[in-house]
């Protein structure tokens, strides 16, 4: 279901060639009515459906994640199963705990590159462990690094990219972390808003939103999620290690990560190994179409 709130013209006209090419599995709800949030939660309707949602700027999904997600919410242990979202307000700190980052430094700008717009290819491994202290990433939902810095941004990026090329990613599993093992609201803006954890890309069921606060979800569905409804309900949100995803950028981040590195055009180099194995597998050799916004 690809739920719309803010598009283009040509954002349309992508996701109808998308749902030409999957005409029964892919969904564009066209009857979506209002502006606030909720009119995209809403459409979870149907009763003992289970959900991923998954926000628009996933960058990459790991092998089995989606259905791993889906195995532990049948568990009925926790209300909502994250995904191990690189890039998180939160777990950034959790994978620098567990030293999933090693020590990667910006490579040397080449000779007549703008310091404005550097497109900085691959990070340099430098050590195992991280010892630039401005690199520290602090265990909050809006810290300086993560979630305002680009640079660290690239940092959780080059970490992931590296791992790969290394094939060490399972690092970054660390088996269940419980957003809500201290209690809720345990994190605020200092202007008012708290919430516990970034809904990147989490499962959940239907019957989930049995008695949540519309109203809320319209306001801020991100703190309703995370924080209010768990709250109400006293049960428990978590983030699954071995559902790795990549979450693209918090806004504030998106300007410098475009602008001084190469890593989309490196994720994408990754998407179109697998858009070619699905196109041979199931689409006789097409490949699915790529967008307006592939070159940018």
């Amino acid at each position: 279901i690809f739920a719309m709130v803010k598009y283009t013209i040509e954002d349309v006209n992508y996701l109808v060639a998308l749902q030409r090419r999957n005409p029964e599995s892919y969904v564009i709800p066209w009857h979506m009515e209002g502006g606030a949030w909720d009119v995209i939660w809403r459409l979870a309707d149907e009763p003992g459906a289970y959900y991923i949602k998954i926000d628009d700027d996933v960058t990459y999904i790991a092998d089995g994640a989606i259905p791993e997600m889906i195995r532990e919410k049948k568990r009925g242990r926790f209300l909502f199963v994250s995904a191990n979202v690189v890039n998180h307000g939160i777990l950034s700190a959790v994978h620098q705990e567990i030293a999933a980052l090693p020590h990667l430094s910006k490579p040397p700008l080449p000779q007549g590159r703008d310091m404005m717009e550097q497109k900085l290819g691959p990070w340099e491994w430098k050590a195992e462990v991280m010892n630039d202290p401005r690199f520290r990433i602090e265990h909050t939902f809006y810290s300086d690094c993560v979630w305002r810095r680009w640079d660290c941004a690239a940092l959780v990026h080059e970490a992931l990219l590296w791992r790969l090329e290394n094939q060490s990613s399972c690092v970054f599993d660390f088996g269940i972390f419980d957003f809500h093992a201290h209690g809720y609201e345990t994190m605020n803006d200092g202007i008012g808003r708290s919430i516990d954890w970034n809904d990147n890309f989490f499962a959940f069921k239907h019957e989930d939103f049995d008695d949540i606060d519309w109203a809320g979800v319209a306001n801020d569905d991100e703190r309703e999620m995370s924080t209010l409804h768990p709250k109400r309900r006293q049960e428990h949100a978590v983030a699954l290690g071995r559902a790795v995803i990549a979450h693209w950028t918090f806004s504030v981040q998106e300007k410098g990560l475009l602008a001084n590195t190469t890593l989309l055009e490196r994720y994408r180099a990754r998407a179109e190994v697998i858009m070619e194995d699905n196109a041979n597998r199931f689409y006789g050799g097409k490949w699915q179409p790529r967008g307006h916004t592939w070159e940018r």
